[in-house]
């Protein structure tokens, strides 16, 4: 599997009520179960919506790998941030904090299961028309979204390539070695995306 897949998940055609459901009551349900846990920040509250938003995934009938899944470096970065809360003293808020997490990686699955990426971005850039007369660019947004969706992948890749480039080696026990090499590659990434943008005029104010 790889890091686009692992992390975030990949449109799987089917025939399931979440297919032919409208994408803007898919962004609903999305904030049904995302907001109440930054809102209220319970433990218990988070770890029942945590419950109800894998059992939502699940009715995607994607496969369970693809649907339930965590990258390795996920879990490991999950694994510190609790760590961290519980050793300070604050157990709870490790459980509400991972929780809340996961809820928004996992709702943000069900759009992207079953919903292909085209047709997110359209809706999210139709919902920003209602803003141009604050100079509001919902193009400009859309296109945002996409290079942001696009370069996730992308850094998880970087990722995964140095830590086995580094494990071959011998020196994966020093983290700094495998995150300088990471941001290197992320900056290039970007300045290389940008380029093409500005290539494209898309760099450049309409005025």
């Amino acid at each position: 599997m790889n890091a686009a897949r692992a992390l975030l998940g990949i449109y799987v055609p089917g025939t399931t009520s979440w297919h032919r459901m409208g994408v803007g009551r898919k962004y609903l349900v999305f904030l049904a179960l995302t907001l109440p846990v930054m809102i209220v920040r319970d433990p218990w509250l988070a770890t029942g919506l945590l419950a109800l938003t894998l059992a939502l995934v699940a009715t995607t009938r994607a496969p369970l790998r693809l649907a339930w899944g965590l990258p390795p470096m996920l879990i490991l970065l999950l694994g510190v941030l609790a760590g961290y809360q519980v050793f300070f003293g604050d157990p709870r808020l490790a459980v509400t904090v991972t929780a809340t997490i996961l809820i928004a990686l996992y709702a943000g699955r069900i759009l992207l299961l079953t919903t292909p990426m085209p047709v997110l971005i359209d809706a999210l850039v139709a919902a920003a028309g209602p803003f141009r007369f604050l100079g509001a660019r919902p193009e400009r947004f859309g296109l945002a979204i996409a290079v942001l969706i696009r370069s996730i992948p992308f850094v998880a890749a970087s990722f995964g390539e140095v830590r086995d480039a580094t494990r071959a080696r011998g020196i994966d026990r020093n983290p700094l070695l495998a995150v300088t090499p990471v941001v290197i590659q992320a900056v290039a990434f970007a300045r290389t995306t940008g380029d093409a943008l500005v290539a494209r005029g898309l760099g450049e104010d309409d005025e």
